[in-house]
């Protein structure tokens, strides 16, 4: 009987990591982007004193969980590479 190429649970939880940190970082970064351009665009178009604290809300409020949904991918990706089982009899049938 041949053996499982790779550890499912193992497999499975990386994958969920994955899928939740790329959501994450399309999500959160993505808005975290628009809103920045929308500010940065709106501050130099009506030439006001730039503030800087209204530059960096974006930047923290989406590019902090966009970094979370990096370190998530990551180690979903790691996690996945890890799972698989280096068998002998992997390959043969018996």
């Amino acid at each position: 009987m041949t053996r499982p190429r790779h550890d499912p649970v193992r497999h499975f939880v990386g994958g969920a990591l994955i899928g939740i940190g790329f959501m994450m970082m399309l999500l959160c970064g993505g808005c975290g982007a628009v809103f920045f351009v929308g500010i940065l665009t709106d501050e130099l178009r009506h030439a006001t004193r730039m503030d800087a604290g209204i530059l960096l809300m974006p930047i923290i409020l989406g590019g902090v969980p966009a970094a979370v949904g990096l370190g998530l991918f990551v180690g979903g990706r790691s996690l996945r590479r890890r799972s698989e089982v280096s068998g002998d009899g992997a390959s043969r049938s018996t």
